[in-house]
């Protein structure tokens, strides 16, 4: 492994260099799970530990991270256990070179050559990748706009034949190329810069979904009212709405795209309307058990689990800034997680309370 700082006439963007393998040893293998199940569960195919290497440059910001890499057949999965460890940041990506199958919180996606996917290390990833390269900036949750945080934005992927994929693609390809041209200063200027470019490219990717959402397509109101109406069944997934509509899989899959895909969709509406339960109830305890069993959950515990990393509080917190009419509060956590329906709410029921006593 060679580690390496540039320097030249000025103060420059710390560069590190790392080469690992190939491995006749085992010893570059075991270096590079140690460096890389910090953040996720790896695992390498038949024959992948055999022929293995990684390549990567980094050059390292007070706040962030641009680093190009490259190595062989790998799985790595970031759940529960690895989120609780640590890691806060999100990344933007951009595949190089191979074909990954990815599942991000719900969200199956193919990531091919040139494109751009949003990621969240708050919330879980899958990817099964074969030989690749890539690009990616990581950067430290609160350097981001508010857009980046909403939980539909994880796993949020710009095409490379897509007009955002392209220009994603290249300032991120010329923000690696130039670093060692750039200052510090410099440097973080031209990330502020990529960060706002992308945000702008997130909140229009938002503003297609919700006109999607919203086009009065027949068959896409009919999959949600088939939704809505069996949200409690245990068996509601995409083969159960395969066989209530007349669609293919791969039609059903394609409608449901701007959703994060079926299993997401069903996912967030059973969210969305247990949240309605709390938001209206008048218990002195939040009845947890009930909601999961009428909105599908299989336990208290799935659907606690499921609240908090689309809601970012547990049940119980949330109910408590309810039941305290705790508006500061609850605006906050609407605004950070894009949730549209609480900042209604609030609205309707708490600032409208005092002319009804009126």
């Amino acid at each position: 492994m060679n580690e390496d700082q540039s320097s030249s006439g000025h103060v420059g963007v710390p560069k590190y260099d790392m080469r690992l393998g190939p491995d006749t040893d085992g010893a570059a293998v075991a270096l590079y799970r140690q460096y890389t199940e910090l953040l996720y569960a790896l695992t390498f195919p038949p024959g992948g530990a055999a022929r293995f290497r990684f390549n990567s440059v980094t050059y390292q910001l007070p706040r962030a991270a641009v680093a190009s890499v490259e190595s062989v057949a790998q799985t790595l999965s970031r759940g529960p256990a690895e989120i609780a460890r640590g890691g806060d940041q999100l990344l933007i990506w951009v595949q190089v070179s191979g074909e990954s199958n990815a599942n991000y919180a719900g969200r199956e996606r193919k990531l091919r050559p040139g494109d751009v996917v949003i990621l969240d290390y708050a919330r879980e990833i899958f990817v099964r990748a074969p030989d690749f390269a890539a690009i990616y900036v990581m950067i430290e949750r609160n350097m981001v706009p508010p857009v980046f945080l909403a939980p539909s934005m994880h796993g949020t992927l710009f095409a490379a034949d897509s007009g955002p994929g392209r220009i994603l693609c290249r300032a991120v390809e010329s923000l690696l190329q130039t670093m060692d041209a750039l200052t510090i200063a410099e440097a973080n200027a031209a990330l502020d810069a990529l960060v706002t470019m992308t945000a702008g490219m997130l909140e229009g990717d938002l503003a297609v979904r919700a006109a999607r959402n919203s086009s009065g397509d027949p068959l896409l109101d009919k999959a949600l009212a088939f939704i809505d109406r069996n949200l409690a069944r245990s068996d509601l997934a995409p083969a159960l709405l395969e066989k209530s509509l007349p669609l293919s899989r791969s039609s059903l899959y394609r409608m449901f795209e701007p959703f994060g895909g079926v299993r997401n969709a069903i996912l967030q509406r059973r969210l969305e309307r247990a949240v309605r339960v709390l938001l209206t109830s008048t218990s002195t305890r939040p009845p947890l058990r009930a909601i999961a069993r009428d909105h599908g959950f299989s336990s208290e515990e799935q659907y606690s689990r499921a609240f908090r990393s689309r809601f970012g509080t547990t049940p119980y917190q949330f109910y408590d800034m309810v039941r305290r009419k705790d508006t500061e509060a609850l605006a906050a956590q609407a605004e950070r997680f894009a949730f549209a329906g609480l900042l209604k709410w609030i609205k309707e029921e708490i600032e409208s309370e005092p002319d009804r006593a009126r």
